[in-house]
């Protein structure tokens, strides 16, 4: 049995290249209804760069661990509940499985995933695609629970999609490029914006339009000139305050625009009457939505699990445990084309 862990923590907040620090602690025994997992690979968030930071939502105690997406080996499991806990999915739960965090249901300040071994409630636990690697895997279920949930929110599904203009902004994220994927798998028409003009290449592999905008007017010139007539039937959206006036344009008569992160801050300025002239439904989504919905959720694993190949993620750049703090602070600069994985 594993009795010590390495893992990074925090006692105060900042940059992750002088805050975090590595620690070796003691694990205990998996209590009833846990198990242990054997960390190989750690999804890299922008939430985990904002929690460091402070400017997610504050820790509630220091010092703090982090994450809350991985990939690993259930290696120990302890006595079962009086009432066994809810599966997620298609959840095998025995040794030896490959699982994957559910970043919702994992407590980030005491346990967290940037660690070598990690023990978690079952019920935090997901079925991993056989087909993925665990890198590819690291990279999977925190967007799929993302954007086919946004899209679920504004009722856009495979049956619902078909020849509707899906736009999504910073669409070389790993959220977005997974976002794009599955708008196209479904028969979208889909649209992807990019700041940096070097990626608009790689984003044009999975966009049927490229936008390289820097704000809500260079947005709005974009449009026009792809000729889609100023108009999106869904935006999904995690730039925020910067882009929303031109949000409001872009999206379609009885559209959906979809917030699920306020990047550039979250006090917008929207036109009540723009809304209302163009019948626009506005709303704001987060993961939790899912975590609590135990319908959604296994809606949402089967979205997944059934279109494996079509959403195969997107990778930008590999990094080891101990380069922790490198990752978070790589993705601040937002460089990377799909998503940032650290593998253990």
């Amino acid at each position: 049995m594993v009795t010590r862990s390495g893992a990074w923590l925090f006692d105060s907040h900042g940059p992750p290249a002088d805050v975090l620090t590595w620690h070796e602690q003691e694990l205990p025994e998996p209590g009833p209804g846990q198990a242990l997992v054997k960390i190989r690979a750690i999804g890299v968030n922008r939430s985990d760069l904002n929690y460091v930071l402070g400017s997610h939502f504050p820790a509630r105690r220091f010092p703090s661990h982090l994450g809350g997406e991985a990939i690993g080996e259930i290696v120990a499991l302890g006595p079962k509940l009086d009432a066994d806990p809810p599966r997620v999915g298609r959840l095998q739960l025995e040794v030896g499985a490959r699982v994957g965090t559910l970043s919702g249901r994992v407590d980030r300040i005491s346990m967290g995933v940037f660690r070598e071994y990690g023990l978690y409630d079952q019920a935090a636990l997901a079925p991993v695609p056989d087909d993925l690697s665990d890198t590819e895997a690291a990279g999977f279920w925190t967007a799929v629970f993302t954007m086919a949930g946004a899209m679920d929110m504004a009722g856009f599904n495979a049956d619902s999609a078909t020849g509707k203009r899906v736009l999504i902004t910073a669409g070389t994220s790993g959220m977005g490029t997974l976002g794009l994927k599955l708008a196209r798998h479904w028969g979208a028409i889909t649209i992807g914006t990019t700041r940096n003009e070097g990626k608009a290449d790689d984003l044009a592999a999975l966009a049927d339009q490229v936008i390289v905008c820097d704000d809500g007017d260079s947005l709005i010139r974009g449009m026009q000139s792809a000729d889609v007539e100023q108009s999106a039937d869904l935006i999904l959206d995690p730039v925020g305050a910067a882009f929303y006036p031109a949000l409001l344009k872009a999206v379609a008569s009885g559209g959906h625009i979809v917030s699920y992160g306020c990047i550039t801050g979250g006090q917008a300025s929207l036109s009540v009457m723009v809304m209302m002239m163009k019948d626009i439904s506005i709303h704001g989504y987060t993961t939790f939505r899912a975590f609590n919905d135990p319908q959604l959720l296994d809606r949402l694993i089967d979205v997944g699990l059934d279109n494996v190949q079509a959403l195969r993620p997107v990778i930008s750049d590999r990094f080891e445990l101990t380069n922790a703090p490198q990752a978070l602070e790589n993705l601040g600069h937002s460089a990377h084309f799909g998503k940032l994985v650290i593998e253990v």
